[in-house]
């Protein structure tokens, strides 16, 4: 049975969180493909994070430009909240500093000319993000940048925010956050975010952070001081760049104008000023404003038969609408039917890999290198499942394996992260596919190894 919401037809999972799932879906009345958030409002509430939900939906419908993520409609029945996106089907920008380790600067100024277009457009409309790291950085097909996940954010100019009005809310992820935010006596939302774009720019040219320690009363300390080096290969224009966005008092860093018009940000021209693009008016209160569904518009699969229970053994089918969906840079075209098309709604995710072997074995092999390394999981053997639930160094790490079949004799492996810090999920995938080889498809090879 296909699930629907509304008139969108829902595929696969895209990405899991603590409240919920993202799906690839399409409109079935205009075939436009697209994201939905699908969040639980029992968690929601468990967790206290209703106002703040609000308020990301309504900052969302405020930012319209093109490098923020656009909110297409919000639907909400009586147990969920489905918040349909725009698919931005390019992957993460961490996913892509990951497989090809660093930028040159050419590469790296793109970006970054993007992403301060992306932040000062939200700043024009009193919105600063507060939680800007390369994984909320998205890329389209084109690989235009986009801004996602504003559920840190805040809004000047309502909830009795001035322009001069200091937050106090910890929020963001400790190695991206600036100083101030840190010392928790009050900071500028809007010279936060410029510091975390001044550290995003570093990992963009360096491949790592400037700021790293195992433990976070060591990362704080050198977060405060600003103690970083630079490497070798930094320009001295990038250099004098980052040295005036990396400053620990805030009142010192550069803005985003200063930025705009240093020598590195300026070389090589072609700088349009997408940020006047106009935003909508703030209205806090359309946040609330949901277009009621059936709870069971979101039909479930249908228990299963005879027939269906006779079919478990085997693992779930990819049609082409699901194929669409997931798959990534493998040319899988001496596979699928010529009517396929292949060059929309690809999501490009780096961690996953192609396999001529059985289902079975494959599903064999994975529990036996998880059980080496102790790592806990819970296999579910009925959909070819494995979810992990580890602990890292940097907390909690979680993950979905799950086994597919795409066409007769191959299988797509398919690792998704739930939980935890996004390097140690790489790590801790790498550390895994690397027992793996004799899984991998041999002309699938070298995109397994960071280029998928």
């Amino acid at each position: 049975m296909v699930k629907r919401v509304g008139k969108y037809e829902i595929g696969r999972t895209l990405g899991e969180g603590t409240f919920g799932k993202v799906k690839f879906a399409v409109n079935t009345e205009t075939g436009e493909k697209v994201a939905i958030k699908i969040l639980d409002k029992e968690k929601v509430a468990k967790q206290a994070m209703g106002e703040q939900i609000k308020k990301e939906i309504a900052v969302m419908k405020m930012v319209k430009q093109r490098h923020v993520v656009n909110l297409i409609e919000v639907l909400a029945s009586r147990t969920r909240i489905f918040i349909v996106l725009e698919l931005v089907t390019g992957g993460e920008l961490f996913d892509k500093i990951v497989s090809t380790g660093r930028f040159d600067e050419p590469t790296a100024r793109a970006y970054f000319r993007q992403l301060i277009c992306g932040v000062e457009y939200c700043h024009r409309q009193g919105v600063c993000h507060r939680d800007l790291k390369p994984e909320n950085l998205l890329l389209d097909e084109h690989a235009v940048l986009k801004i996602s996940d504003f559920g840190l954010s805040a809004l000047y100019g309502c909830e009795g925010l001035g322009s001069s009005t200091l937050l106090h809310t910890t929020c963001g992820t400790p190695n991206y956050v600036a100083p101030e935010v840190l010392a928790d006596h009050g900071y500028d939302g809007f010279l936060a975010d410029v510091w975390s774009c001044g550290v995003i720019l570093y990992v963009l040219l360096a491949g790592f952070l400037p700021f790293d320690e195992p433990t976070m009363a060591a990362l704080f300390r050198r977060i405060v001081r600003a103690d970083y080096s630079f490497p070798a290969w930094f320009s001295p224009p990038v250099r004098c760049l980052l040295t005036s966005i990396l400053v620990p008092s805030p009142d010192k860093r550069a803005s985003i104008a200063k930025i705009k018009q240093s020598a590195w940000f300026a070389e090589g021209g072609g700088i349009a000023d997408e940020a006047s693009e106009p935003g909508p008016a703030l209205a806090l209160v359309a946040a609330n404003s949901f277009e009621e569904v059936d709870d069971d518009a979101l039909a479930e699969e249908a228990q299963p038969g005879a027939a269906q229970a006779a079919a478990e053994a085997a693992p779930p089918h990819m049609n082409a609408f699901e194929l669409i969906a997931m798959c990534g840079a493998l040319d899988l075209t001496p596979r699928l039917t010529p009517r396929l098309d292949q060059g929309s709604g690809l999501v490009k995710r780096h961690t996953r890999f192609h396999s001529d072997a059985p289902a079975d074995a494959i599903l064999a092999r994975l529990v036996q290198v998880l059980d080496a390394a102790r790592v806990p999981h819970k296999v579910v053997a009925r959909s070819f499942k494995i979810k992990v639930a580890t602990e890292s160094e940097r907390g909690p790490l979680g993950c979905t394996i799950q086994v597919f079949a795409i066409a007769p004799g191959l299988h797509l492996v398919d690792w998704r992260r739930g939980q935890g810090d996004l390097m140690t999920y790489h790590k801790f995938y790498e550390a895994m596919r690397g027992q793996l080889a004799e899984l991998i498809r041999p002309s699938a090879a070298a995109a397994a190894n960071g280029h998928e």
